[in-house]
């Protein structure tokens, strides 16, 4: 067998292993999800009507965010590349399917490619949580909002000099496929109907929890994916353990201090789908001592993001 003959096996062996592992990821966080869905059976919060202006923007924006998706996935096999921001659409669904892909779907874009790979994440985030939160108060898509900036803001200085493009794209195709999810409820019956079209349905509401559980895991599967391809995988965990951390910690800090009964009461009032079920499953924990608890847990996984990046300049100057 030539050499390029036995490059060309090692990297499909590559590829395969890559695969298995994520597929068997992928198995375990449904079967993990499908449990947490399977436990939520108690009715909504609310039991208003559905708002129609809600799904009828909620069905406008699924159908964008599907274009997208479907464009991603189509200029990944023709020459649809070509055309303008299909490469943006390319890059983030390789990167979100196939995280090991990240670094090479990203490689000579063009600055608008560049753009749209972290404009329509962010904007289709943003717009999702709009919707969830409409006819309520915003203290919802504040605390999401301020806790993906963060991660970004973090995981941004910890990738320091090498290029942010990969992990962008990873995560970001994940997100949107996360807004996908979210928005089919959504779309189909308003945000106060959630329950209505699929809380009561069993295997739809495990079905929902499964892939969405599934999906928020894979976000930061898929960033130590992206960011191990670039830098070894001490260098992603520390990365992602230390921006996940400081997600965690700082949005709780600011809420234990802004006070936490009153936040937290805002924040269900204006979750009229947030099901009881789930308090239950959470225990229903007063509020102050919730707040303090996502503090100490998110400074702890910080803590351990911190001391694998020192590990690791330590190794590469050794």
């Amino acid at each position: 067998m030539t050499p390029g003959g036995r490059g060309y096996a090692v990297g499909m062996t590559t590829t395969r292993r890559h695969v298995v592992s994520a597929l068997v990821i992928v198995a375990v966080l449904l079967v993990i999800g499908g449990l947490l869905g399977a436990g939520l059976t108690e009715p909504p919060r609310s039991e208003l009507h559905p708002r129609l202006p809600t799904a009828w923007l909620s069905r406008i924006l699924l159908v964008l965010a599907v274009l997208w998706v479907a464009i991603g996935a189509i200029s990944a096999h023709t020459s649809l590349v070509g055309k303008p921001g299909a490469a943006a659409a390319r890059a983030t669904w390789l990167s979100a399917t196939t995280p090991w892909r990240a670094r090479e779907s990203t490689l000579g874009l063009l600055p608008l490619d560049r753009w749209l790979i972290f404009l329509v994440p962010v904007a289709l985030l943003i717009a999702t949580r709009m919707l969830q939160s409409s006819g309520g108060t915003p203290v919802h898509l504040a605390v999401v909002i301020g806790a993906w900036t963060v991660f970004a803001l973090v995981l941004r200085l910890v990738v320091a000099e090498r290029s942010p493009w990969p992990v962008i794209a990873a995560v970001g195709g994940v997100v949107v496929l996360r807004c996908v999810l979210e928005l089919v409820p959504l779309a189909v019956s308003g945000s106060d109907g959630f329950a209505r079209a699929f809380w009561d349905l069993p295997a739809m509401r495990i079905t929902w929890v499964a892939l969405g559980f599934m999906l928020f895991v894979w976000v930061f599967v898929a960033a130590v994916w992206a960011l191990q391809v670039q830098g070894g995988i001490r260098y992603a965990l520390a990365g992602v353990l230390t921006a996940v951390g400081a997600g965690i910690a700082i949005p709780a800090l600011v809420i234990a201090v802004a006070g936490a009964d009153a936040v937290v009461a805002r924040w269900h009032d204006g979750l009229g789908v947030l099901p009881h079920g789930l308090l239950a499953f959470l225990g229903d924990p007063d509020a102050a001592v919730a707040a303090w608890t996502a503090v100490a847990i998110g400074a702890v996984i910080a803590l351990a993001g911190i001391v694998l990046t020192v590990q690791h300049r330590r190794s590469l100057r050794a």
